[in-house]
């Protein structure tokens, strides 16, 4: 119990009681945490905006048995440019779906603090959402436990398919010796060092599917629908 200063990243938040909200932060020190934010939703609140989603802040905690609440925060970064694009929606919906979904509660891990920040910053700095997307993917999957098996050896033929963990010798989609060189190099790089690959969208059906074998297939599933909705609007 006591004070706690963290960094985070606001993921999503609720309505608590009548002006509070809880939010979901992703901080460096605590991992996703959810905390009280009180009075967020006062018309005349200094807090009003701070509960958003995805805002970088420095954040004062108060701990009190498995419960925390928000004493003090500030903005460090709103990403205003990364969210200026409409393109980039998608990638900040994935981050959200997957942090919700695949990370377990108050369990440090500076790895996706570091990559769900890294993440956002390359959104401000190449047009490329699908790849970006794409290389996040990989990493958070291998940083929650579930990376993508990737070919050993040069082949004529490559197979992926999520009941084998990702590539093998003799089942599943067929994929090309290009995508499977895109999907090598997104895995393999950090994300600040990307670049933009062609094949980005086949590598996100590939990475959807194996998801949805691995996770709570039902609510994914959702997810993808109102991503192919919001799409073709």
């Amino acid at each position: 119990m006591g004070y706690i200063s963290v960094k985070g990243i606001t993921i999503s938040s609720y309505p608590h009681k009548e002006r509070d909200r809880v939010v979901i932060f992703f901080s460096d020190e605590l991992g996703k945490i959810k905390a009280n934010m009180r009075s967020v939703r006062s018309g005349n609140s200094k807090r009003s905006g701070l509960s958003d989603e995805f805002l970088y802040e420095k954040i004062l905690l108060y701990q009190k048995n498995n419960w925390f609440t928000v004493t003090d925060v500030t903005l460090i970064d709103a990403f205003v440019k990364a969210k200026s694009n409409i393109d980039n929606y998608k990638v900040f919906s994935y981050i959200r779906e997957l942090v919700i979904l695949l990370v377990p509660f108050e369990q440090p891990d500076t790895q996706i603090f570091d990559l769900i920040l890294d993440t956002i910053k390359m959104l401000e700095l190449i047009d490329a959402p699908d790849t970006i997307l794409a290389s996040f993917i990989l990493h958070f999957l291998k940083y929650t436990g579930f990376p993508v098996k990737l070919p050993k050896e040069v082949r004529d033929t490559y197979y992926f398919h999520p009941e084998t963990g990702g590539f093998n010798n003799f089942k599943g989609t067929t994929v090309d010796q290009e995508t499977v060189k895109e999907i090598i190099f997104l895995a393999s790089t950090p994300i600040k060092n990307i670049n933009p690959v062609d094949n980005a969208k086949i590598i996100l059906r590939l990475l959807n599917n194996f998801i949805i074998y691995h996770a709570d297939s039902s609510h994914f599933n959702k997810f993808l629908e109102t991503i192919e909705k919001l799409s073709n609007i």
